[in-house]
């Protein structure tokens, strides 16, 4: 069957159609442009999109997907975590900046922090924590 459907609109002009299962759907280009013009849409002339939050969103949601999981664009390589079940790891010798740390299971043989003698400020802490405690309690 031709995809084409005859149409007259008194000189026998024809319309584009698609045989779909033996259904009939018309074919329809899409044209942009201000009131009383258009122009087709292609790869030189794109669909105009608003930039709107849908759109951002949309945007940024494919370039998730885009980029693997755990891939630092920044750094250019794969970050990932590793959980070492066995063996030994090997020591760090030098560590710049830690942000934040959550648990310290022990501290051996620290001099100073931030140039106060360590063993003052860890002995203050200590003592205003028990303070605390006990004051909590006084009646």
């Amino acid at each position: 069957m031709a995809d084409n459907v005859g149409y007259t609109p008194g000189s026998g002009a024809s319309i584009a159609a698609d045989d779909i299962g033996g259904v009939l759907h018309q074919r329809v280009k899409v044209g942009v442009g201000a009131d009383g013009s258009a122009t087709d849409v292609s790869s030189a002339n794109p669909m105009p999109v608003a930039d709107n939050e849908a759109g951002n969103l949309l945007q940024r949601i494919l370039q998730m997907l885009m980029a693997p999981l755990g891939y630092d664009k920044s750094l250019g390589r794969q970050r990932g975590t590793v959980v070492v079940e066995s063996g030994t790891v090997t020591t760090v010798s030098t560590v710049n900046t830690v942000t934040t740390v959550t648990t310290v299971s022990s501290v051996a043989n620290v001099a100073a922090i931030g140039g106060y003698s360590a063993q003052m400020q860890v002995f203050d802490t200590n003592r205003t924590a028990w303070a605390l405690g006990v004051r909590a309690r006084i009646t």
